[in-house]
């Protein structure tokens, strides 16, 4: 058997002994299993003269359970992990256009079981890709709603100050809610992990830069104050990052419905991103920046950094978004504008639009697409419906930055099941036009650009969830 999956019946054969051992205790269990398909319409063959690639295809089964158990007082133990594992890679069959491999082991551990090691010092590859994770191992303390407090590993939620970073983290959150409509909140934390959909990473630190950190990581500091008053709620919050950024910010809201038929909703955001010196120095993770003459494609991540475009000083981000409530629909449109790059350290790990922003390719930053670029600015345009157990969704996106171009036209669709089973699927058209002087796929196969490029990212995802 392979020693990857021995790992993972040990660490779950170890989180099930000690739930059992705790079972005394007054305890909550939660189960899922899920599977997740991308399949990707444009399958050309790879072409490194130009930059061309295709639009990967691929298939992710995971399972996980969570324990809470309250000890008493006001205390609760948190215990959970995932297992998981890749059914299908469709880039271990990509071919160049001179009829040999581009990547005979895959590239999909880039999405699914990637691991850069516990001090993301270690490039990851497809054959130290880890399937399984302790995503809650925290402690936790709650007063009613006064004081609430958690250290360990657990997952950001509600809407205390995600706007900017979401999914499991590593470190501390308190909140208070002593004080009337207001409440108080602040975390610290140094890693993260991102489990569900198409994503299965481990925990990992955030920014980091290795050639001028040596794999150090550093702790994300974020606090503010959650204000709501009848239909107005304002959220403002800090966040700060040692050696590399300080970042104000809000999200002011008016939620107004003067019937069960009809409402609004309007929420306008920003976020004013200033670089330390040291985060400067870091080169471009997304490639935000042409590469030049100076760049290295074919090493552009271990490359010395004097010679690789840097972040710059930060930049602003609004964003404007109106919804509208009619019966069973709800309908809208977002206005999101970069000014300079304020995304590169929070936009990556967080998403303040409430869509789904990671749908390019894996051969593109990762299928980061170009919302959250330098200088972008997109228009989303919003239309769901939802029925007892059905939902559907229509978006469609524009997205001008200095990178790339881009026009996405998607149609979703979701329903709940009995017995606790969901599933879907979204079928996207995408377009996308990335220009001269950036880089498209992956080292040691990455290209810098000699010309504008459009290519097809259309796709189709599909979902089966099974919750217990």
């Amino acid at each position: 058997m392979d020693s990857r999956y021995k790992m993972m019946i040990k660490f779950l054969s170890v989180l099930l002994g000690m739930c059992l051992c705790l079972k005394a205790f007054d305890s909550q269990f939660h189960g899922s299993v899920s599977s997740f398909s991308k399949l990707g319409f444009n399958n050309h063959k790879a072409d490194l003269s130009s930059g061309r690639f295709p639009t990967e295809s691929y298939s992710f089964l995971n399972a996980g359970m969570d324990f809470n158990f309250g000890l008493g007082y006001g205390f609760n133990l948190g215990l959970g992990g995932y297992v998981g594992g890749v059914v299908y890679d469709g880039s271990k069959q990509v071919q160049t256009t001179q009829h040999t491999p581009l990547n005979p082991d895959g590239i999909i551990y880039n999405l699914f079981g990637f691991w850069s090691g516990s001090n993301a010092a270690t490039p990851a590859t497809a054959h130290n890709a880890k399937y399984y994770t302790l995503t809650n191992a925290y402690l936790g303390y709650q007063y009613a709603d006064d004081f609430v407090f958690k250290i360990g590993r657990f997952k950001l939620g509600g809407d205390l100050g995600t706007d900017w970073l979401t999914s499991y983290v590593q470190g501390l959150a308190l909140s208070s809610g002593a004080i009337p409509h207001t409440k108080l909140w602040f975390f610290t934390i140094n890693k993260r992990a991102f489990v569900g959909g198409s994503w299965f990473k481990d925990f990992k630190y955030i920014n980091p830069n290795l050639a001028v950190d040596n794999g150090k990581g550093f702790y994300i500091y974020a606090g503010g104050a959650n204000i709501t008053y009848k239909n107005f709620n304002i959220n403002a919050y800090i966040y700060a990052q040692d050696s590399r950024f300080i970042a104000p910010g809000f999200r002011a809201k008016y939620d107004q419905k003067p019937s069960p038929h009809f409402g609004f909703k309007t929420e306008i955001l920003g976020l004013f991103m200033t670089h330390f010196a040291p985060g400067m120095r870091k080169t471009s993770g997304f490639n935000n920046y042409p590469q030049g003459s100076a760049g290295s494609p074919q090493h552009y991540e271990t490359t010395i950094p004097a010679l690789m475009p840097t972040i710059g000083k930060g930049g602003v981000s609004l964003m404007f978004k109106q919804t509208s409530y009619v019966d069973i629909y709800d309908f809208g449109f977002v206005l999101y504008k970069n000014f300079g790059n304020p995304n590169e350290f929070l936009g990556s790990v967080g998403d303040p639009t409430g869509y789904d922003n990671w749908t390019n390719s894996v051969y593109d930053s990762a299928t980061w697409n170009n919302a959250f670029r330098r200088d972008a600015l997109d228009i989303f345009l919003f239309a769901n419906a939802s029925y007892e157990r059905l939902k559907l969704g229509l978006l469609a996106r524009l997205t001008h930055a200095k990178r790339a171009d881009e026009q996405s036209l998607s149609l979703s669709m979701a329903y709940q099941f009995a017995h606790g089973i969901d599933a879907g699927f979204k079928a996207e058209y995408y377009n996308n036009t990335t220009f001269k002087g950036y880089t498209l796929g992956l080292p040691p196969s990455a290209v810098v650009l000699s010309q504008n490029i459009s290519q097809d990212r259309s796709f189709i995802q599909t979902f089966i969830n099974y919750q217990f």
